[in-house]
């Protein structure tokens, strides 16, 4: 880099700076505008802060009839101007992906130890990249920086410190060089040196600055260069009036500026812009914003202050203000909404302000795994890496047109839960089983470097074109996501390939590449348009005027946001530094005075009305400061009303919707009081012919419907796939029914008798353990492996006590069948004939006799047993029916039937009917409870009985409505979108 050259004896001619002051609404804008019009033969740049500005001004300029040889640019195209005309070394941009990676890899470099364990954090580089940006817009040379802060420093404890911290900077810039690359930063330090180096080959163009209230360090030289060395008219318009505390922020720019400008034209406020019924009060605003005083003026309809009850509600009071606006005749181009940061709304404006059809552009990105292009490739990358998850891969399958029938990834994902898996790897297991290969994988698990991310750019175009393929499309203005995604993605991968090749030790692994892309941002909507309702930050509307201004999010900490400190040199080190060495720093001025200067922005940007948004509480009702700016604004006016939308207001007042929906809304609200319809049942004609046609009733299902209607309805009738592995509960059953019918079988074969005793006990255990085994694989308890062993092994454990408990019971009844099935197609027995057409089928665990006596024995894995007294209160039946089935169907009489928890650790005892007359025989364990006498016994099967028969009645008519009371006893509804009781 050259030394700065300054000073009037480098002045070649020309007016040098011209300096254009004055508040808002002073002519500023016209005064650059009428200068720049008349200069149009000369060809002037005119330098504007946004794109949006460049647009805004070309058509101002076109509005007074200046539309050929206009140039309106940021500064960013002043400098490749100027490195282009002055013969700047040519460089190739870093990108801003490129500038991380490089960042990254000079921290990697270093052997730091006052900051190794900082340097360990995530963001530590990022902070690292936002110094290094500081110091080359500071146009401060890593040799220079690392004299300061040994100046600085001395030969005290931060000398190790200091090195450090300016090893960051050498290193990065050590890394740029190598790869042949410069930053935005260095690109414009270079050219304003070239400059100066250089005047005479930039010509006499004017050029002409206007909308900025700050600028940075090499901004500041580029314009004193211009003006003093080059000696090019240079016209700057700066907000500014002496002595004004909105302003105070501005003041050092202003000395600065002032100092150079060889002419300094001050303009007044003016009133005129105001619309006339808004003038008084708004003029009043800007002139007395900070300065208080005795005057007072009624704000009317021209000063608004709205609040809320957390973000969505202020939103949605600001779109129902906005709307009302243009339905008055407002354009919506004159309308704007302000936030601190506007990036942090953007879902929200989008989803209030589109259901209310106004018409907005916000510059709304999101992170680049945040859309279905995006998600699609990360997915890809981490299935290629041993930590992806079966999630990962459904997600690759899901990128949209990737799958010709996307069904087939839903029933991947019902294989991969009910199969519990969990990693990409054994999900791939699954699809390629029964379907195709996935050999993209694999080339991405093998590649690294600049092979990898050349792969991915690859396979990212595939992703994409799948969806268009020979369709010629042409993208509406909704559709623009994918392309952007496309855009975005393969220019962060071609800019790592490119620098892969040009620095052989940077390394790209798959989870440093996965992390790049995470942090790639595209930008989603429109772009900026003039006839739509602008949403932005202050900085951003401080160059136009509106006719309506809303400014939200005024609450502490946000608008006015809270001060903040440079983790790497805080503001006392930045001034010791400069006291030691002299280097002193971009200004990082006082917090406080730049956001009080940028609320005066926001506040004289209106023309008719202006409207001051807070909210007094949050989204969970906590309640919020309101910033203190607001009371600057009360102080002037002794009427200012507040308009309140609380937390609770869901819908809109009838007399104020805003749209037809919310009138809807708030008339569903008004009616709530009314009892809403409930389901009454099935009336469909094919359903309830199909009903009516039912004879066989499984026990189960007869008991599921008496549980619950609507349950019975989806699980027996709908019967839809499942999308979740067998639930615990029943697989653990169904395991234990197989394990004991193969034990009783086996000690049955091995002993000649299926009665567990103490002289059998230790066989009967023996015969268990094997069964339990060689079942194992066919009965995955729980998808989890460890959860699975912890429940095999508690199984074995209960299996293993009920065998103990049985050998202890003693009695002379013989288990006879195991998993005895009546009115099933392979079954030995026929239907239960219950009369009225009502059959009943069902499978009896275990039938034990004894002289003409049947006792039924239906297993439980769980804790619970059923006494007999409890029956008809919890609607069991099953039971009660299997004796009924032993009576009419074996010619036995009925002796009991007993539910047996398998897993009640305390008592394992049978709960149900015991006919007392056997009461003695089945041995001990028996609750005497449960005993009843002939009659007993013969009441209760007919009263089970006619309760099926009422059952099936009701099945057969269509009877399926809610019933939540027995929903409670049954843990809870299992399907509320299609019960619909609130109850």
């Amino acid at each position: 880099m050259s030394a700065r050259a300054v000073g009037l004896g480098a002045y070649i001619g020309g007016m040098g700076l011209t300096l254009v002051t004055g508040p808002a609404n002073s002519g500023r804008a016209g005064e650059v505008l009428g200068a720049y019009r008349a200069r149009l033969e000369e060809e002037p740049i005119l330098v504007v802060p946004a794109f949006r500005d460049v647009e805004h001004t070309l058509r101002e300029l076109a509005g007074g009839g200046a539309v050929f040889g206009t140039t309106v640019v940021r500064f960013g195209w002043l400098f490749r101007t100027i490195a282009e005309r002055c013969g700047a070394p040519p460089a190739r941009l870093a990108s801003p992906v490129q500038r991380e990676l490089l960042t990254e890899e000079a921290v990697r470099s270093l052997d730091l130890r006052e900051l190794r364990d900082s340097a360990k954090q995530p963001g530590f580089a990022r902070a690292a990249g936002r110094l290094i940006e500081e110091l080359e817009r500071s146009m401060v040379e890593p040799a220079a920086f690392e004299r300061a802060l040994e100046q600085w420093a001395g030969h005290g404890p931060r000398r190790r410190y200091a090195r450090e911290v300016a090893s960051l900077y050498r290193a990065y810039r050590e890394r740029l060089d190598a790869a042949g690359l410069a930053d935005a930063d260095l690109f414009a330090w270079r050219a304003v040196d070239a400059l100066r180096e250089r005047p005479h080959d930039f010509g006499r163009t004017p050029v002409l600055v206007y909308g900025f209230d700050d600028f940075t360090p090499i901004e500041l030289d580029a314009l004193e260069t211009l003006a003093e060395r080059v000696g090019v008219d240079v016209t700057v318009s700066l907000p500014y009036e002496a002595g004004r505390a909105a302003f105070r922020a501005v003041a050092p720019l202003y000395q600065r500026l002032s100092g150079l400008a060889g002419r300094h034209v001050e303009l007044p406020a003016i009133s005129e812009w105001y619309a006339p019924e808004s003038r008084d009060a708004l003029h009043h605003l800007e002139r007395r914003l900070y300065e208080g005083g005795e005057e007072r003026v009624e704000p009317g309809d021209a000063v608004r202050l709205l609040s809320a009850g957390g973000e969505r509600a202020e939103v949605e009071q600001v779109g129902a203000e906005v709307l009302s606006l243009l339905r008055a005749g407002v354009s919506p181009g004159d309308v704007a909404i302000v936030f601190r940061d506007p990036r942090r709304y953007a879902s929200l404006v989008e989803q209030v302000l589109g259901a209310y059809g106004v018409p907005f552009t916000i510059d709304r990105y999101v992170p680049f795994g945040h859309t279905a292009l995006g998600r699609g490739l990360l997915a890809l990358l981490a299935c290629a890496t041993g930590g992806g998850t079966a999630d990962d891969l459904l997600a690759y399958l899901r990128t949209p047109g990737l799958l010709d029938k996307p069904r087939i990834a839903d029933r991947l994902e019902a294989d991969v839960r009910r199969e519990g898996a969990t990693t990409a790897a054994a999900a791939r297991r699954l699809w390629e089983a029964s379907r195709w290969k996935l050999p993209e994988i694999d080339r991405l698990r093998k590649a690294s470097g600049a092979v990898l991310v050349a792969e991915l750019h690859e396979r990212l175009g595939d992703l994409f074109s799948r969806s268009y393929r020979r369709s010629a499309h042409l993208f509406a203005t909704e559709e623009l996501e994918d392309p952007r995604v496309l855009k975005a993605g393969q220019q962060a991968l071609a800019d790592m390939h490119a620098l892969a090749l040009a620095d052989p030790r940077l390394e790209l692994d798959h989870a440093r590449v996965r992390e790049r892309l995470e942090r790639i941002e595209v930008q989603l909507g429109e772009g900026a348009r003039p006839d739509r309702v602008q949403v932005a930050a202050p900085e951003a509307v401080r160059a136009r005027r509106f006719e309506a201004v809303f400014v939200c999010g005024l609450q502490e900490a946000e608008f006015p946001r809270g001060e903040s400190s440079e983790p790497f040199l805080s503001d006392d080190d930045r001034r010791a530094i400069a006291e030691a060495s002299g280097l002193v720093l971009a200004p990082r001025g006082d917090r406080l005075d730049r956001e009080r200067h940028l609320f005066y922005v926001c506040c004289s940007r209106a023309e008719r009305r202006l409207a001051l948004s807070s909210r007094f509480a949050d989204e969970q009702g906590a309640p919020q400061v309101p910033s203190f700016l607001l009371e600057e604004v009360r102080d002037l006016f002794p009427s200012l009303d507040v308009v309140r939308r609380s937390l609770s207001d869901v819908t809109w007042p009838l007399d104020s919707a805003p749209t037809a929906a919310e009138w809807e809304r708030a008339l569903a609200l008004a009616s709530n009081g009314h009892e809403p319809a409930r389901p009454d049942g099935l009336h469909d004609p094919a359903v309830l012919e199909e009903l009516a046609g039912l004879t066989a009733f499984s026990a189960s299902a007869l008991e599921a419907f008496s549980d619950c209607p609507v349950k019975w309805l989806v699980d027996r009738l709908l019967k839809p796939d499942p999308l979740e592995p067998d639930p615990e509960p029943l697989v653990r059953g169904s395991y234990a029914h197989a394990v004991l019918e193969a034990t009783y079988r086996g000690l049955r074969d091995a002993t000649g008798s299926a009665k567990v005793t103490p002289e059998s006990l230790e066989q009967a255990e023996t015969i268990l353990l094997d069964v339990m085994r060689e079942l194992q694989p066919q009965f995955r308890i729980s998808p989890k492996e460890t959860r699975f062993r912890t429940a095999v092994r508690r199984l074995e454990f209960d299996l293993l006590r009920h065998l103990r408990r049985e050998a202890d019971r003693g009695g002379v009844f013989e288990p006879s069948e195991l998993e005895l099935a009546f009115g099933m197609p392979d079954g030995d027995l026929p239907a239960l004939e219950l009369g009225d057409g009502v059959l009943v089928r069902g499978k009896i665990d275990r039938l034990d006799r004894w002289n003409g006596y049947g006792v039924v024995t239906d297993y439980k894995s769980g804790r619970k047993g059923y006494p007999v007294a409890r029956w008809e209160p919890d609607r069991r039946m099953q039971a009660a029916l299997y004796m009924l089935a032993v009576r009419e169907l074996l010619d036995l009489e009925p002796g009991g039937g007993v539910y047996l928890p398998l897993a009640d650790q305390k008592k394992g005892q049978p709960r149900g009917l015991v006919l007392d007359e056997v009461a003695d025989s089945l041995g001990g364990g028996y609750a005497a409870k449960d005993v009843r006498d002939a009659a007993g016994v013969r009441d209760e099967l007919d009263r089970v009985r006619e309760r099926v028969r009422e059952i099936a009645g009701r099945i057969r008519g269509g009877d399926v409505r809610p019933c939540p009371e027995t929903c409670a006893w049954n843990g809870g509804c299992s399907y509320p979108s299609i019960c619909r009781e609130e109850g």
